[in-house]
């Protein structure tokens, strides 16, 4: 009968053991996030900073861009987006004369100042003479007249020993308002610098200045104001 009882209560004892250890809580493992805990100080300072960063990140990139300083990603063209080119594209045009000296003369100081001068010339920032709108020099630009022996320039200041073999006259189409009435101009000019000083007209090639050659001028700048009519017309 005592061994039944001992028996009874060594198994009684068993079986409260047994009933605790698996009803116990699990131990806490503070290296496994759960969705439930709290985040601890050092996560939350942690989470902190990396928002602040980007923030910063962000306002950086703000501030460079209202200073007009963002970088454009390079992107490619495709052929589709790409502007073709006008087909009513010109070359401009360029008159280009020279008034070359008497065979075996030069063109002298202050008897070429006054030529120039007379016949409407002003002299200019760039040491050259310029032809305006009007002979006393008011109005726009209409051609230039540069020495023909490099570097085309005048010095005023020591016009009494300059000498040059010959005078350059020229103007691009494309600067003036009337090319065609600027080219008369500029043969007037001419005329009136060889009725004061002499001389021979030569062209862009210096070869004799002809009455073809004339035509072949006014031809060329006569197309060159069609094209350009025409282009204004369509832009």
């Amino acid at each position: 009968m005592m061994i039944i009882s001992l028996l009874f209560v060594v198994v009684m004892i068993a079986g409260i053991y047994f009933y605790r250890s698996k009803n116990r809580a699990a131990p806490a493992n503070r290296y496994r996030k759960s969705k439930n805990t709290p985040r601890s100080a050092v996560q939350a300072e942690k989470e902190n900073n990396e928002n602040h960063f980007h923030d910063d990140a962000y306002a950086e990139k703000d501030e460079h861009d209202a200073l007009g300083l963002k970088t454009a990603e390079k992107t490619p063209h495709s052929s589709s987006a790409s502007p073709a080119k006008s087909s009513s594209s010109q070359s401009d045009c360029v008159v280009v004369l020279y008034l070359m000296a008497p065979k075996g003369s030069e063109y002298a100081g202050y008897e070429l100042l006054q030529a120039l001068l007379s016949a409407g010339m002003r002299y200019g920032k760039q040491r050259i003479f310029n032809r305006h709108e009007h002979k006393d020099g008011r109005g726009d630009i209409l051609f230039h007249c540069a020495s023909a022996v490099a570097p085309g320039t005048f010095d005023l200041t020591k016009m009494g020993a300059f000498s040059c073999a010959g005078l350059c006259l020229f103007f691009t189409a494309s600067s003036v308002e009337e090319p065609l009435s600027t080219f008369d101009c500029l043969l007037e000019t001419i005329d009136q610098l060889i009725e004061d000083i002499g001389g021979q007209v030569l062209d862009e090639k210096r070869a004799l200045f002809t009455k073809d050659r004339m035509v072949k001028y006014r031809q060329q700048i006569r197309a060159f104001e069609n094209g350009k009519m025409t282009v204004d017309m369509f832009e």
